[in-house]
C-alpha cells in the first residue's frame, strides 16, 4: 500500500515509529498535516469525507482555511508498507504510525500550501467548505465534536494546553459552552 506523510522535514529519508509521523492513504490529509496549527500532541483537522468520498476541510470559523494553510512550505512524502506494519493512530480518521522505519520512496516538495490546495481543489481533489457555507446544524455538530473532545481530555483543568488555547481564541462560543457545562 501506499502511505503518504506531511511534514515541514526537509530530506527525510526515512519514517521512523518514535517520530511520532502520520501516515495516511490520502495526499490531501497529508498535506493538512503540513497546515497543523497546533503542536503535538494536539491536533487540528476539521476534515471529514464527503458522499462522494472526497475528503473536506470545514471551516469552523471565517478565513480559518487561509489563516492555516497560506505561507507554509513542507514536504508530502511517499512510502509503501504492508497494513501489518502501521498501527491506527487512534485520534485522527484515516492516519496511521509506522511500527518500524519505513524507506521514503518519493517526495512532494511544497512552496505555500495554501496556493498548492487551491490547485488540487480546482482539479476535484478536496473540496473546501467556507464557514460562510456552512449550516447552523452543521456548524453545531463541529461544536459538540469540539466539546466531546474538550471532555475527553478535561481540558478545563489544561487551559495551557495548545488545543484549550486554540479553541479559546478562534471559537469563544465553543469555550464557554465547555465552561459553562464543567460548572465553572
Amino acid at each position: 500500500m501506499i502511505f503518504y506523510c506531511g511534514s515541514k522535514t526537509p530530506g527525510m529519508e526515512k519514517i521512523e515509529p518514535e517520530s511520532g509521523a502520520k501516515l495516511t492513504e490520502s495526499k490531501m490529509i497529508a498535506a493538512f498535516c503540513i497546515a497543523d496549527p497546533l503542536e503535538e500532541p494536539w491536533h487540528w483537522f476539521p476534515c471529514d469525507f464527503g458522499s462522494d468520498g472526497t475528503v473536506q476541510y470545514n471551516e469552523l470559523y471565517p478565513n480559518a482555511f487561509k489563516e492555516c494553510t497560506a505561507g507554509k512550505s513542507g514536504f508530502i512524502y511517499t512510502v509503501e508498507a504492508e497494513e501489518e506494519e502501521v498501527v491506527p493512530s487512534g485520534e485522527i480518521v484515516n492516519v496511521c504510525h509506522p511500527k518500524k522505519p519505513l524507506e521514503i520512496t518519493g517526495c512532494i516538495e511544497i512552496a505555500d500550501l495554501y496556493d498548492w490546495l487551491m490547485e488540487e481543489e480546482d482539479m476535484g481533489r478536496f473540496r473546501l467548505c467556507l464557514f460562510e457555507q456552512k449550516t447552523r446544524q452543521e456548524l453545531l455538530l463541529w461544536q459538540n465534536s469540539i466539546l466531546r473532545y474538550l471532555a475527553k481530555y478535561k481540558m478545563i483543568d489544561d487551559q495551557e494546553c495548545a488545543y484549550a488555547k486554540f479553541v479559546m481564541e478562534k471559537l469563544p462560543s465553543a469555550w464557554e459552552k465547555y465552561r459553562k457545562l464543567c460548572g465553572k
